[in-house]
């Protein structure tokens, strides 16, 4: 069954053109909606607490990093356990990202990835799929020769895209 309403979410980066870039490309779309754009964990936490969301997608310095356990991750699993968590992220270490997984991350998409590619993680994990990914973050698995399982089937819906590829230059 498909959704009649739109799909709400929240996007939380420390780099204001990410949120910018996010936002704008989510707002194109009838089926999204961007309900809040926050830029730290405070930020993020708050807005959650506030209203319901579907999805929670969290960028580059929010995901967390082994030094803290991937602690935010960790916290939206156990607090907002029914909202899914896309995590977009640089990291190509497989086992860095299986264990991002383990912290709460539903879907994981690299910034270099065409924008299609997100919304199907979006997609998927809205549907209840589990360790998602992008066919970019898959490859990454796949070249290190990591023993570890990440879905990144190809079953979606069709999906027309205005946008072609998601860059962030540091």
């Amino acid at each position: 069954m498909k959704r009649t309403d739109k799909i709400s979410i929240v996007v939380a980066d420390d780099r204001p053109v990410v949120l910018y870039g996010l936002q704008s490309w989510f707002e194109a779309h009838e089926r999204f909606r961007v309900t809040a754009c926050v830029k730290n964990a405070g930020q993020l936490l708050a807005r959650l607490k506030a209203a319901h969301h579907d999805v929670i997608v969290l960028g580059r310095g929010l995901e967390g990093s082994h030094a803290d356990d991937f602690a935010l991750l960790r916290q939206l699993r156990r607090s907002f356990a029914e909202t899914p968590v896309v995590v977009f992220t640089e990291e190509t270490d497989a086992h860095t990202l299986l264990d991002m997984q383990h912290a709460g991350a539903s879907g994981l998409v690299s910034p270099r990835e065409e924008a299609r590619a997100f919304e199907r993680v979006c997609e998927r994990v809205l549907s209840g799929a589990e360790k998602v990914v992008s066919p970019r973050i898959a490859s990454c698995c796949n070249a290190s020769g990591a023993t570890v399982s990440f879905d990144a089937s190809p079953d979606y819906d069709p999906v027309r895209m205005s946008v072609r590829q998601f860059v962030v230059v540091p």
